[in-house]
């Protein structure tokens, strides 16, 4: 899973880490990874989520990619947010997804899903995870705060 913590790509510079090319051919957890989160319920997602944000920094690019194609970027005032309109989902539960960076670090602050149902009942199956983790629901939306991300689910 190193390939998703890797530095995004910034236009106009020239990217020289080093790459392992046989990896490229033998290494194919990135296709298990984009079939998973693809393929399981909401709950594990979220859960899936959660580890992710509590196991490190992921590249938005990699993650937004792992579930899906589209990527619009937006300014909105100060704020930068990637909208994710074509979401890959076998249950077409999630309508939506909108990651906002940190412009200079080009780290995750927060990301909103959007979802059709009122799915937001995974409250206790979160609270049950053994990570520092807070929650805060109300009947539109579920907040998830994990280090110093935040991960809301809003019903439509």
């Amino acid at each position: 899973m190193d390939f998703l913590y890797t530095k995004p790509y910034v236009p106009g510079v020239i990217d020289d880490t080093p790459v392992d090319l046989e990896s490229w051919f033998i290494d194919d957890s990135r296709e298990r990874m984009e079939e998973r989160l693809r393929s399981i319920s909401l709950n594990d997602l979220i859960i899936e989520l959660i580890n992710i944000f509590n196991d490190g920094e992921p590249n938005y690019q990699v993650l937004l990619g792992l579930l899906g194609e589209k990527v619009v970027k937006e300014v909105r005032g100060e704020k930068t947010v990637y909208s994710l309109g074509g979401i890959l989902r076998s249950e077409d539960d999630i309508k939506r997804v909108e990651i906002e960076i940190d412009d200079e670090g080009l780290n995750i602050k927060k990301m909103n899903i959007f979802i059709n149902q009122a799915a937001l009942l995974l409250q206790k199956e979160i609270t049950n995870l053994r990570v520092d983790i807070h929650t805060q629901k109300t009947s539109d939306y579920l907040s998830i705060s994990i280090k110093d991300k935040m991960i809301t689910l809003f019903s439509m």
